[in-house]
């Protein structure tokens, strides 16, 4: 009996003063750390113990201690890129964070379009992507941590994933946009790249949203969190903020990805809305006022039918993003849409054309164009239309032949073909139509489908628009 008693002593003894240290998932072996930045580590410990942390890139031991119930916080700082390095933590028992490199992290988020992995969907290939599965190397400093759907109505701090090393089998089951991005920045910056995949597909934006951000929007109706069971989760307000985003409170960040639209295509100027709010929520939330975020105009698709509106009102409304939200860049998908499939296959581009946008704006590489042409403004000159573009000055093309995709509305408002012809050597196209006197807007792709042929000398796509002529 004595040895009985003493067995189980020794085993509560074991249990409370051995107890491993529990940190978030994102913070483990294989991870990336933002270089030269602040991060604050939340995790759990033996109560009212002391929580020591020692990281091998500058040999800075932390010290805290933890509260009654265990939690505890640790704020770091990292130096430039590098690595691998290691971390330990104690409150009695070691616990090693290994293989850590110290780099560039990105947050990736959206719905199905940002969730398609490398390999694309059954049936729905990514263009081209085969070979990068098959090149792929463990030993290629990028490392990809996706984060298992789950949702909340409550706030919770840890999400299910681990990160991943580059290996074949890994590229080909992660996100192809954020894949492609991170592939181009590591190439072009020399430094370790970490991707944080946060989407779900068919999700809304506003359920990626904390209920007090969401509380100041007209318009966004909070009365279905009184509900029990969802149906929709993914498009219901904050839940996908409350288990997926959130946990990463303290984490610090580069920029964000955003790859969202279709779940809202429906309601264009709640988006409006919603859209400026969201960024905000961001920029609030990894504590950085400055935060890139870098998204993705939704592709042509015929929705219910590829002529009416409906998507295209929806794409005027990112354009104008553009310009209403500071620190914000677009990519242009005007030349990658599939009319039957949701799924554009072309993630090769996609991703590439946000890293284009951050190599320019968030690193400052320079002599190269990021964005394909976006309508600056107009100039009636009789009953024609000159349409000036941003991101043209190099040239537009095609030089000397119609350009494809314009149209404009008369007085009556019926939607007619125009011609359209570039001014050589200028970033100004002329749009008119021989039986239209007085045309009262001009538009350009402005269908749910329709493919045009404006690009600069970059190959980069102009984006569709609608403008009123006044």
């Amino acid at each position: 009996m004595r040895k009985y008693l003493l067995s189980i002593l020794m085993l509560c003894i074991t249990f409370t003063l051995g107890a491993k240290i529990k940190l978030p998932a994102y913070y483990g072996d294989h991870m990336v750390l933002q270089q030269q930045a602040a991060t604050t580590i939340s995790g759990l410990a033996n109560a009212n113990k002391i929580v020591t942390l020692f990281t091998s890139w500058d040999n800075k031991k932390y010290s805290v201690k933890s509260d009654k119930q265990g939690r505890f916080q640790i704020t770091i700082t990292t130096p430039s890129a590098g690595g691998p390095y290691t971390m330990d933590f104690s409150d009695g028992e070691l616990l090693r964070l290994s293989d850590i490199l110290i780099g560039e992290l990105w947050f990736c988020s959206g719905q199905s379009n940002m969730e398609m992995p490398v390999k694309g969907y059954t049936g729905q290939p990514v263009f081209g992507a085969h070979p990068y599965i098959v090149r792929a190397k463990e030993s290629r400093p990028i490392r990809l941590f996706s984060v298992k759907n789950e949702w909340s109505k409550e706030l919770k701090n840890d999400v299910s994933g681990e990160w991943m090393l580059h290996s074949s089998k890994n590229v080909g089951n992660f996100s192809a946009a954020a894949y492609f991005f991170g592939n181009l920045l590591e190439e072009q910056l020399d430094v370790p790249i970490g991707l944080i995949n946060c989407s779900w597909s068919a999700s809304k934006i506003e359920s990626w949203m904390d209920r007090e951000t969401l509380s100041e929007i007209e318009g966004v109706d909070l009365s279905v969190l009184k509900e029990k069971d969802f149906g929709y989760p993914n498009g219901t307000p904050t839940l996908l903020y409350n288990s997926m985003i959130h946990p990463f409170r303290g984490l610090a960040v580069k920029g964000v990805l955003w790859y969202q639209g279709e779940a809202n295509s429906p309601s264009p100027e709640l988006y409006r809305k919603m859209f400026p709010a969201f960024a905000k929520q961001l920029r609030t939330f990894f504590q950085n006022e400055e935060l890139p975020i870098y998204y993705v105009q939704i592709a042509p698709w015929q929705s219910g039918n590829k002529d009416e509106f409906d998507w295209a009102d929806f794409r005027q409304v990112q354009l104008d993003m553009l310009t209403e939200v500071p620190n914000t860049g677009m990519v242009i998908t005007s030349d990658l849409g599939a009319e039957k499939f949701i799924h554009p296959p072309h993630k090769i581009q996609v991703g590439e054309r946000l890293a284009y946008w951050a190599l320019a704006k968030t690193y400052n590489k320079e002599g190269f164009m990021h964005s394909g042409p976006i309508y600056k403004g107009l100039e009636k000159e009789g009953s024609a239309i000159k349409v000036s573009f941003e991101y043209g000055n190099e040239g537009l093309n095609p030089e000397q032949e119609n350009v494809e995709g314009f149209e404009l509305v008369d007085e009556k408002g019926n939607v007619v073909p125009a011609k359209a012809e570039i001014i050589g050597a200028t970033n100004i196209v002329k749009v008119w139509n021989d039986e239209v006197i007085n045309p009262v807007e001009v538009r350009y792709c402005y269908r749910n489908y329709k493919l045009g042929t404006l690009k600069n000398n970059a190959g980069l796509p102009a984006a569709p628009f609608r403008a009123i002529i006044k």
